[in-house]
C-alpha cells in the first residue's frame, strides 16, 4: 500500500509565500538571464519601438514628398478692350527723386497700376492655387525654389518690386536704397515705419494672420505705392511683360485645384472668376490656362 502524505495547511502556505518571494525579487540580471521572467522580451521590444519609429519616420517623408511633385502648368493673363499707356508721373515737387533716378539710370517714373504688352498680356498679375493642397509653411518656399526672404527695396522713390507674393509667415526684408527720408505704411497691420536714409529692417512673419491684398504706401513720396499678396503656399507665379506664368512642382498624385488670378483693382477692370485644373496620370489634363480681364474704358 501507498503511504499519502498531507501537508498541513500552514506548511502549504509557506511554501507559496517562499515561491512568491523569490519570483518578485530577482535582479535585474536575473530577469534578463534564460529562465528569468524577463528573458528574450527586451530586444522585442526594442524591435517593436524602432519598427514604430521606423514608420513613422517613413510616414512623415512619404508626407513631405507628397508636398512637391513634378507636374507643371503654363498658361496667359490678357485684357480685351483698349487699356490706355501708362501714364508718366510728376515728381517735380521732390527733386530729390529725379536726381536719385539720375544716378540709379532709372529713366522716367510712369504708373504702374496697369501695364498691357503689345499683344494684351498683362503684367504684375500673381496666380496662384487657392484650393485642392495640403498645409504649407513659409520653409517650403525654397523647396519650390522661391527666395526665402521678401526684400522691398524703395529705389529712385519707387517701390521695387510693384507687385510680389508673399506667405504669411514668410520674413520681409524692408530696405531703402534712397538717401533721404522715406516711409513703409501698411493700413492692414497698423505698421508705419519711417527710414531717414539708405538702410534695411528684418520683420519675421510679417504678414501673420493676413490673407489676400495689402497695400504698401508712402506718406512722403504720395506716388509711390506696392502690393504684397498673402498666399497660403508656394503653387503661385507672377505674370511677366507678356502675361505668361507657370506653376510647377505640383504633386504627381491625381487631384483637382483651383487656380485664381489678382490684379490691382481699377473700377474699369473687371477681373475673370476662377478656373480649376485635373492632374491625372502625372500631368494635367488641360495644360494651358487662359484668364481674360476685361477692360472698359
Amino acid at each position: 500500500m501507498k503511504k499519502v502524505c498531507f501537508l498541513p495547511p500552514s506548511a502549504v502556505a509557506a511554501a507559496v509565500l517562499l515561491a512568491l518571494l523569490f519570483t518578485g525579487c530577482e535582479t535585474r540580471k536575473q530577469a534578463s538571464q534564460p529562465g528569468g521572467s524577463q528573458h528574450g522580451k527586451a530586444g522585442s521590444t526594442a524591435s517593436e519601438g524602432s519598427g514604430e519609429a521606423g514608420a513613422t519616420a517613413a510616414s512623415a517623408g512619404s508626407s513631405a514628398k507628397e508636398k512637391f511633385g513634378s507636374v507643371s502648368f503654363t498658361g496667359l493673363v490678357k485684357v480685351t478692350g483698349t487699356a490706355p499707356a501708362p501714364v508718366e508721373l510728376d515728381t517735380s515737387a521732390k527733386p530729390e527723386c529725379g536726381k536719385q533716378r539720375q544716378a540709379f539710370e532709372m529713366g522716367a517714373l510712369s504708373a504702374e497700376n496697369l501695364l498691357v504688352g503689345a499683344e494684351g498680356g498683362l503684367k504684375d498679375c500673381i496666380v496662384f492655387i487657392s484650393k485642392g493642397l495640403g498645409s504649407y509653411k513659409a520653409r517650403d518656399m525654397v523647396t519650390y525654389g522661391h527666395p526665402a526672404k521678401v526684400v522691398i527695396d524703395q529705389k529712385g522713390c519707387q517701390y521695387i518690386p510693384h507687385v510680389f507674393a508673399v506667405m504669411a509667415d514668410q520674413e520681409v526684408v524692408i530696405k531703402n536704397s534712397d538717401p533721404f527720408l522715406h516711409n513703409v505704411s501698411i493700413p492692414s497691420l497698423g505698421f508705419n515705419l519711417s527710414m531717414p536714409s539708405v538702410g534695411e529692417e528684418n520683420r519675421a512673419r510679417f504678414f501673420n494672420r493676413k490673407k489676400g491684398s495689402q497695400v504698401c504706401q508712402c506718406s512722403v513720396h504720395p506716388w509711390m505705392n506696392a502690393y504684397a499678396y498673402v498666399v497660403k503656399n508656394p503653387f503661385f507665379s507672377k505674370t511677366g511683360g507678356d502675361g505668361k506664368f507657370t506653376i510647377n512642382k505640383l504633386p504627381d498624385a491625381d487631384g483637382t485645384y483651383t487656380v485664381e488670378v489678382w490684379h490691382e483693382k481699377d473700377r474699369k477692370l473687371k477681373a475673370p472668376k476662377a478656373q480649376k485644373i485635373t492632374v491625372k496620370d502625372g500631368a494635367v489634363v488641360e495644360g494651358n490656362i487662359v484668364f481674360e480681364f476685361t477692360y472698359k474704358g
